[in-house]
């Protein structure tokens, strides 16, 4: 967004380039109502170069200068006393043209702008002022554009409340449409007047921003007698610029200062990605973005990616006092002279282009979640793209493999074949959190978690590891949202704190109670069926290192769910199971212990320190070794 509004004016920053015009003495004389004897300046087309400086007498001035006369290029009358040639709500400068050997100017000073009144001596001005008076849209346009800015003015400069930035926002919008109705307006009017220069120069600034198609299109409508004159060939230059600097141009060099005073070259920056932001201190839509631009940094930093403010400020005290304020960390270069509107074309801040290691564009004018995307797709999407693939291919394995288990009958042979499900099943959890920790701090980490979320919310321990591993510089988003609610859902369904107690009797019918063990040992509490496959399985393992467990003072209390008692018993012979087997096989009172417990699939373990608190839900038996 630029800071002020100046219609109909070729917007600076843009070198000389050869005109046809012809080389006459001219005299420039008037009066500025207000000007009390200051100094009044000529500049040249660009916008900077002074052609000629004289003292006012009182409220009059004369210019006696050589100039390119007739071909259609802008002058400036400047008054410096007013302000600085930078971008400002005041306007210290006014545009005329040059057409004969003697060009008479009223004007006067208001609001501490130079405000033109009427020329005499100049066809050309004449006419550019027909054909901006002949188009329907201007007068509601005038008054859009007195309302915008009186609106940035106030966001700028004032107070920088949401409700002004709304306010701003709705009557840039409003301006906007009623722009794009002038333009099309004025396009219009080529047909019947391809031989103007003056449309051509109004053409000229309406469409300076327009694609490479669009300004072709319109200079192919001019006729031949235009072809050479300053706005055409402005046009041209403009279309040669663009193609210079479109995505998958190589990116224009450039040469700056940091906050410390060096040089720094884009160039040194060959083999990584880099993020250029084009912005200033007084741009508040620039300002607002900046927090976007931070948390791409910190995410991806560490991952290759180059940040680089480059600010257009035309004061360097102020564009310092602004990176100390926005608390900005990544590299900061200094564009005094405004050389990189003209080498990367572009009108309005602010401006955010990434290009490859190999120095060559790969995205124009990103803004807020596209910013984000376009990083994490170029610098992530190598990696994404295999895990993906890779991920889907585990997938479909293991439901294949689940299929195959659930079409088993005879337990025994089921649990075996659990076996080979539970490894493929920790295979599956261990590649996630693999790929999840490349992606970390990515939106496309959370897409990978949201296609394996069916069966994540059926396993909290990897659930919690997968958002871990993802971390906490993943952006807010409706998706993340989403995600992080089902998990925080999950969580509270978990038993955590001190284990509830309970007295179920053993084998023998002697009662138990859990918190006898407090103080004493830690105890692995066990709920488990003998009609569950996987209990059995998870009994042959624990069977196995039942010794080292109890060595290191855990205690393992087997709680089955069964209701027969003599399948309970038997399963517990076939399975060998020599710990504490408890069991409640009582039907009154329906399922109060797995309540309890929050029991919802089996096998459910629970390790619990000799201080009654649960330890964890379903440890690793490495983690119970260790």
């Amino acid at each position: 967004m630029k800071k002020g509004i100046l219609l109909f004016v070729c917007i600076v920053m843009l070198l000389p380039i050869l005109l046809y015009g012809e080389v006459k003495q001219v005299k420039v004389w008037g009066k500025i109502a207000g000007l009390a004897g200051r100094e009044v300046v000529l500049l040249d087309s660009d916008y900077k170069t002074e052609i000629a400086r004289v003292k006012g007498n009182k409220d009059r001035f004369e210019l006696m200068v050589k100039v390119e006369v007739g071909d259609a290029r802008p002058y400036y009358l400047y008054v410096p006393s007013l302000g600085d040639l930078g971008l400002s709500m005041n306007i210290p400068v006014m545009y005329f043209f040059i057409d004969t050997e003697n060009i008479q100017i009223a004007a006067k000073i208001k609001d501490g702008s130079l405000r033109r009144e009427w020329i005499k001596g100049s066809p050309a001005m004449s006419e550019y002022l027909a054909f901006i008076d002949a188009n329907p849209c201007q007068k509601e346009l005038s008054a859009a554009v007195d309302v915008y800015n009186i609106a940035f003015n106030e966001y700028n400069n004032i107070n920088q409340t949401e409700e002004n930035y709304r306010v701003l926002k709705q009557a840039s919008k409003r301006m906007d449409s009623l722009s794009v109705k002038q333009s099309e307006a004025f396009l219009a009017m080529i047909p019947e007047n391809r031989d103007s220069k003056m449309l051509a120069v109004i053409v000229c600034n309406q469409y300076n921003g327009a694609s490479v198609d669009v300004l072709e299109k319109i200079v192919s409508q001019f006729g031949e007698g235009v072809q050479e004159c300053y706005p055409i060939q402005k046009m041209k230059k403009r279309i040669a610029e663009v193609k210079a600097s479109a995505v998958g141009s190589m990116a224009p060099e450039f040469e700056l200062k940091d906050l410390e005073g060096n040089l720094v070259n884009l160039s040194s920056f060959r083999g990584k990605y880099v993020l250029i932001d084009f912005w200033a201190s007084w741009c508040g839509p620039c300002r607002k973005e900046i927090p976007n631009i931070k948390q791409v940094y910190n995410s991806f930093a560490d991952k290759g990616l180059v940040v680089i403010g480059v600010s257009v400020d035309q004061n360097e005290q102020e564009w310092r006092q602004a990176v100390q304020e926005e608390q900005v960390q990544y590299l900061q270069l200094s564009d005094l002279e405004g050389i990189t509107w003209k080498l990367y074309n572009f009108n309005g801040i602010p401006f955010i282009t990434l290009i490859s290691p190999e120095g060559v564009i790969l995205e124009r004018s990103l803004r807020g979640v596209e910013l984000r995307r376009k990083v994490e797709e170029y610098l992530l999407g190598d990696l994404y793209a295999p895990v993906k693939q890779e991920m889907d291919e585990i997938n479909e394995r293991f439901n294949t493999l689940v299929e195959e288990y659930r079409e088993v009958k005879e337990v025994m042979k089921k649990a075996e074949m659990w076996e080979k499900v539970k490894v493929a099943k920790q295979k599956r959890a261990d590649f996630l959190l693999e790929g999840l920790k490349q992606l970390e701090g990515s939106e496309l980490g959370v897409s990978l978690l949201k296609d394996n979320l069916s069966w994540l919310e059926d396993n909290y321990n990897v659930f919690q590891s997968a958002i871990l591993t993802l971390g906490n510089r993943v952006p807010e988003s409706e998706l993340k949202t989403e995600i992080w609610n089902r998990f925080e859902k999950l969580k509270a369904e978990q038993l955590t704190g001190e284990a509830p107690d309970f007295v179920l009797r053993d084998k023998r019918g002697k009662e138990v109670r859990l918190s006898s063990f407090r103080g004493k040992k830690e105890v692995l509490l066990d709920f488990w069926a003998s009609f569950c496959t996987p209990c059995r399985s998870q009994n042959k393992e624990m069977s196995k290192h039942y010794k080292e467990l109890k060595k290191k003072g855990i205690q393992i209390i087997s709680v089955s769910l069964d209701r027969d008692k003599k399948k309970w018993l038997a399963a517990v012979k076939q399975d060998q199971m020599p710990w504490l087997q408890l069991a409640d096989l009582t039907i009154a009172g329906g399922r109060e212990i797995e309540d309890r417990f929050k029991v919802k699939v089996l096998p459910t373990v629970y390790w619990i320190g000799t201080d009654g608190m649960i330890k964890a839900k379903n440890p690793k038996l490495e983690d119970l070794l260790r």
